[in-house]
């Protein structure tokens, strides 16, 4: 019993501290809204609605080029924090809310349901195991 008692707090240690220095933890600290450990694709849609509101500063319904510069350099700052796999890794997330794939209609603006149509592309690619929910699991494989 008490072994076990240990492993899980062994675990529970690790896994807190991987969430707390890794991209997938930086992922589910913020992406994970009802701290479950699972973000859903409810959530991550939820959560690039508020990212794009918070991007388009003339609230027009539309993120331009001039407002992606801002949302470039926010993403950048993300991935700096990071060296080397993680880095990588890091890059990889952020770069799936840039302008190239986030503009379906290559108009060169992207509106609010591009964005938010991104997210099921992007659940797909995160969901490594496919069960249907990102866990840190997924980011560790």
């Amino acid at each position: 019993m008490k072994i076990r008692t240990l492993t899980a707090a062994l675990l529970l240690s690790a896994t807190t501290a991987l969430a707390q220095t890794s991209p997938g933890g930086q992922f589910m600290n913020n992406w994970d809204l009802d701290g479950n450990g699972t973000a859903t694709i409810e959530e991550l849609r939820e959560m690039r609605s508020s990212v794009f509101l918070s991007f388009d500063s003339n609230e027009n319904g539309t993120l331009d080029a001039e407002e992606y510069v801002m949302f470039d350099e926010a993403r950048q700052n993300d991935v700096n924090n990071y060296e080397g796999a993680q880095r990588a890794q890091m890059q990889k997330v952020a770069d799936r809310m840039s302008q190239p794939l986030s503009d379906l209609d290559k108009d060169g603006k992207v509106t609010r349901e591009e964005f938010l149509a991104g997210a099921h592309t992007w659940f797909a690619e995160l969901d490594k195991n496919a069960d249907g929910g990102i866990t840190l699991h997924d980011f560790a494989m």
